[in-house]
């Protein structure tokens, strides 16, 4: 599965925050990012990450 639609079915569950790499968030789609921006989705960079995390 690809990782925006990975991010977009965890905030449909509700994630308030995601870590996730810079290079990752930069490749994201445009669609995937207004999401969450609607949802106040806290983005934390961290570079260790390889794809993301998600916090509750």
């Amino acid at each position: 599965m690809k990782l925006d639609k990975r991010i977009q079915q965890a905030i449909r569950y509700n994630v308030k925050e995601i870590l996730i790499s810079k290079d990752n968030f930069d490749k994201l789609d445009e669609e995937t990012k207004n999401l969450l921006k609607l949802n106040d989705t806290k983005i934390t960079y961290d570079e260790a990450q390889k794809e993301f995390i998600c916090r509750v």
